[in-house]
C-alpha cells in the first residue's frame, strides 16, 4: 500500500510540473530580456557618424557599433553633440560609449579603454580649396593664420607640438562645434586652416596641406560601466578572431576611397596651366590594356577608358593627355627618357629598379592574373615551387619583373618574339611562358599550336603610369587621378577589351581540327558562316555603341567645360581678378535669408569709388585707366585681406565685414584713411569709402546697409574733393 501510495504521489507531482512548464517559460524569457542592455552612444557630425541623404544613419563607428551589437546584444540610445562636449559627458558618465579617442595617461584615469583600438588615422592640415595664402612647399606661410582644432582632442596636442617643432606662430582657434559648422567657418575666411582625420578629405572645396601626426583610436566607455568593457573586449576579440581585417576594410569603405579630394592644389593647377596636354607614351599591340585602332589610329583598350574618366575626374581643372604608340615598353621608357613624351603605360616595376632607371611608379591603375603555360604532359602537382626556366618576350620588362618580385627560383629565358617564347617551350629548351590572363585571347592560337596547357600563378601583376624622378607635379598629379578611379571600372573595360586583338581564322580552325573538318566539312561550313556572320553583327553593334558612349562623355565634357567657362566669367570680374556683380547678387540674397532668418545681426557695408578715373582715361588712355582700376583693388584687397570684395561698377568696390573685421571695422577704417592721406601725398590712387553698420531694428534688408554706406561715400567723396 505505501509503494502504491508513493507512486501516486511521484505522479501527481509530475503533473503538477508538467501543467507549471508553461507558466515558468514566460518568467524565463522576460528575465532574458531584462538582461539586454541600453548604451548611451555618443554621436557627432563627422564621417564616423554621420545622417546620409535618406536621413539614414551611417559612418566607420555606427557599422561598427552595430557589429558589436550582434556580439553583445546592446541596445543603443544615441546622444547627439559635438565631438568635445560628448569627451566631456564621458567623463561626467553621462554617457556610456564614445567612438574615436585616442589614449592618454591622463584620459586613462578618467575612462576605460578596451585592449583592441577601433584602428589607426592620421591628422591633416586642411584648407579652403580656394585658400591661395596658404602654400604647401612653404610651411611658414601658416605663421599668423587662424588653425582651427577641437578642443581636449589629442589633435590639439599634436598641433602645438608641430607648430613647435617647425617655428611657425599661427593662431590655435580651439572649437566645440559640428564639422559642418566648421566648413562653414572656411568657407567665410573665419578660419585659414583646420586639423581633422584623414577621413575628412572626402569632403569637398577642401584640400589636405601636409599631416602632422597618426595615433590609433579606441572605443572609450564610461568608467562607471566596467560590465561595458567586458562586453566590449569580447566582442572586439571575436570579430577580430573571425574577420583580421575588418578595421581596415570598414575604414576603406567610408574613408580610404574617398581619401583623395577632387580638387587639385593650387601649385598643381598651376603646372597643368602652364604644361598642357600630358604625353602618354603606351605600348602598342597589347590589348586589353592598350593599343591602337586600326581605322581612326586612336588609342584604344582600357587605357582609352581610363584617359576618358581621368580628364575630367578633377573639379577644378579639366585634363588633356595625348597618347603616343610605341613598339614595346621599353622603346616608350627610352623617349620618356629624351623628352619625347612625360609618362609611359604599362609599366611594372620594382622601387630599386624606378630609382636604378630615374623613374617614379604611380600605384597601380590597372591589375591582373598571371597564368603560366606548359607543356600538356607537364606533371602540374606543386609545379609553382619547381625551379623553372620560364621565357619572355624581349622588349616587354613587366613579365620579367613579375618573376622576379614573385617566383626569384625560376630562371629567366628572354625570346625576339612572342611565338619563339612558345616553340622554345614546345622544344623543351624551356618549360613554361608567363602570360597575363586578361591576354588569353591573343595567346590563344599558339597555346593551341604547340599544345600547351594554362594554369594560373595565384600571384597579380600591377600595371602603372612611370614618370621620370625629377618631375614630381606630374607624379602627384597622376597619383591623385588614380586614387580617384575606381578599380570596378578598369576590370570591366579590360573583360570588354579582352577578346579585341584576335580573331580566329578558317585555316587556323582547319589545322587544329582537320579531321572533324573533313568529316563535316559542310555543316561546319554552315555553322562557320552563320558564327561568323553574327559575331560581325554583334561586334558592330558593340562598336556603335561604344562610339555612342564616346560622343556622349564628349559632349559631357565640352558642356562641363562650357559651364564652367561662363560660371567663371559671371563670378569673377575679368580685370581684377574680385568677385563680379553678379557674384554680389548671388550675396545680397543670400544676407537678405539671414537677416529675414534673424541668423545674422553683426555686419558692416563698406562702398568705395575710385577718384579722377575719367580724368585718368581721358588724358592717358583706357589701359591706363584699367591699371587706375586694378591698383585701387589691390589697396582695397590688401587693407580688407579678411573680407570678401566685390567690383559692383566700372570704379565702384564694396566689401562686407562680420566677425574679427566687424569688430575692427574702426581700426581698419581708420587704417584706410591713413593709406588714402599717404597717396593724396604722393599723387597716387584715392579712394572714397563710406561705411554703415547694419541695425537689426532700423534697416530691413541688406539694400538699406549699402544705401546708407553709399551715403557716406559720397559724403567722404565731397570732403576729399574739397
Amino acid at each position: 500500500m505505501k509503494v502504491q501510495r508513493s507512486l501516486k504521489q511521484i505522479i501527481i507531482l509530475f503533473i503538477l510540473f508538467a501543467i507549471m512548464i508553461p507558466f515558468l517559460m514566460p518568467i524565463k524569457v522576460h528575465a532574458d530580456e531584462k538582461e539586454l542592455k541600453t548604451v548611451r552612444v555618443g554621436w557627432y557630425e563627422s564621417s564616423f557618424c554621420y545622417f546620409d541623404e535618406y536621413g539614414r544613419r551611417n559612418g566607420i563607428a555606427y557599422e561598427y557599433q552595430q557589429r558589436i551589437a550582434a556580439y553583445t546584444g546592446w541596445k543603443y540610445e544615441y546622444v547627439e553633440d559635438s565631438w568635445p562636449n560628448l569627451l566631456q559627458m564621458l567623463k561626467d558618465g553621462e554617457i556610456d560609449l564614445l567612438s574615436d579617442v585616442s589614449y592618454t595617461d591622463e584620459r586613462a584615469g578618467e575612462m576605460l579603454f578596451p585592449t583592441l583600438p577601433m584602428g589607426a588615422e592620421s591628422y591633416y592640415v586642411y584648407i579652403d580649396s580656394d585658400n591661395r595664402e596658404i602654400n604647401p612647399d612653404n610651411l611658414q606661410s601658416f605663421s599668423g593664420k587662424k588653425i582651427g582644432v577641437y578642443e581636449n582632442s589629442i589633435q590639439e596636442g599634436i598641433l602645438n607640438t608641430w607648430l613647435k617643432k617647425t617655428g611657425i606662430n599661427a593662431e590655435v582657434i580651439l572649437l566645440n562645434i559640428n564639422e559642418p559648422d566648421i566648413m562653414k567657418k572656411l568657407s567665410a575666411g573665419e578660419l585659414d586652416a583646420y586639423v581633422t582625420l584623414n577621413s575628412f578629405g572626402s569632403k569637398e572645396q577642401i584640400t589636405p596641406v601636409c599631416t602632422i601626426g597618426a595615433s590609433e583610436y579606441y572605443f572609450a566607455v564610461n568608467k562607471k560601466r566596467p560590465d561595458l568593457l567586458a562586453d566590449l573586449n569580447n566582442a572586439l576579440t571575436e570579430i577580430q578572431d573571425e574577420d583580421p581585417y575588418y578595421n581596415q576594410r570598414i575604414f576603406d569603405m567610408y574613408v580610404k576611397l574617398t581619401r583623395t579630394n577632387a580638387f587639385l592644389t593650387p601649385k598643381q593647377e598651376e603646372w597643368i596651366a602652364k604644361h598642357g596636354q600630358i604625353k602618354v607614351g603606351y605600348c602598342d599591340n597589347y590589348l586589353p590594356f592598350c593599343g591602337t585602332d586600326p581605322e581612326t589610329g586612336e588609342v584604344t583598350g582600357a587605357l582609352k577608358d581610363y584617359l576618358l574618366r581621368a580628364s575630367n575626374c578633377m573639379k577644378n581643372a579639366d585634363i588633356e593627355f595625348d597618347p603616343v604608340p610605341y613598339e614595346s615598353v621599353e622603346k616608350a621608357l627610352e623617349a620618356m627618357k629624351a623628352g619625347e613624351v612625360d609618362c609611359v603605360f604599362p609599366v611594372n616595376f620594382s622601387t630599386y629598379d624606378g630609382e636604378m632607371m630615374g623613374i617614379m611608379m604611380v600605384p597601380p591603375v590597372m591589375k591582373s592574373e598571371m597564368n603560366v603555360l606548359l607543356r600538356n604532359d607537364t606533371n602540374t602537382g606543386d609545379i609553382l615551387a619547381k625551379r623553372l626556366t620560364i621565357t619572355v618576350e624581349d622588349g616587354n620588362p613587366n613579365y620579367e619583373n613579375f618573376i622576379k618580385d614573385n617566383f626569384t627560383d625560376w630562371e629567366i629565358k628572354k625570346c625576339f618574339s612572342r611565338e619563339s617564347c612558345f616553340r622554345s617551350v614546345s622544344t623543351k629548351e624551356a618549360d613554361g611562358v608567363i602570360v597575363s590572363n586578361y591576354r588569353a585571347g591573343v595567346y590563344e592560337p599558339l597555346r593551341l599550336k604547340y599544345r600547351l596547357v594554362s594554369i594560373p600563378t595565384t600571384e597579380m601583376m600591377g600595371l602603372s603610369f612611370a614618370v621620370n624622378s625629377d618631375d614630381p607635379e606630374l607624379y602627384s598629379v597622376l597619383n591623385k587621378i588614380t586614387n580617384l578611379t575606381d578599380d570596378n571600372d578598369m576590370e570591366y573595360a579590360l573583360v570588354s577589351y579582352m577578346f579585341s586583338d584576335h580573331r580566329t581564322t578558317f585555316l587556323e580552325f582547319m589545322e587544329d581540327n582537320w579531321l572533324i573538318v573533313i568529316l563535316f566539312i559542310t555543316s561546319v561550313f554552315i555553322v562557320l558562316v552563320f558564327l561568323l556572320n553574327t559575331r560581325l553583327k554583334a561586334e558592330r553593334k558593340l562598336v556603335m555603341q561604344q562610339k555612342e558612349i564616346e560622343e556622349s562623355l564628349r559632349r559631357e565634357l565640352e558642356q562641363k567645360q562650357q559651364i564652367r567657362s561662363v560660371s567663371e566669367l559671371a563670378y569673377r570680374d575679368p580685370l581684377t581678378g574680385v568677385k563680379s556683380k553678379q557674384a554680389f547678387a548671388q550675396y545680397e540674397e543670400n544676407m537678405n535669408r539671414e537677416i529675414e532668418n534673424k541668423e545674422i545681426t553683426e555686419f558692416a557695408v563698406v562702398l568705395f569709388d575710385l577718384n579722377d578715373l575719367k580724368k585718368v582715361n581721358d588724358t592717358k588712355g583706357h589701359d591706363a585707366g584699367d591699371r587706375y582700376i586694378k591698383d585701387g583693388c589691390k589697396i582695397i584687397c590688401t587693407c580688407f585681406k579678411h573680407s570678401p570684395v566685390f567690383r559692383i561698377g566700372g570704379d565702384e568696390f564694396l566689401t562686407v565685414l562680420q566677425n574679427d573685421d566687424f569688430m575692427e571695422k574702426d581700426r581698419l577704417m581708420r587704417e584706410f584713411e591713413q593709406k588714402m592721406e599717404e597717396n593724396r601725398n604722393s599723387e597716387d590712387v584715392t579712394i572714397a569709402a563710406g561705411m554703415a553698420v547694419f541695425d537689426s531694428v532700423k534697416d530691413t534688408d541688406f539694400h538699406e546697409v549699402v544705401r546708407h554706406a553709399d551715403k557716406a561715400m559720397y559724403q567722404c567723396k565731397k570732403q576729399m574733393k574739397n
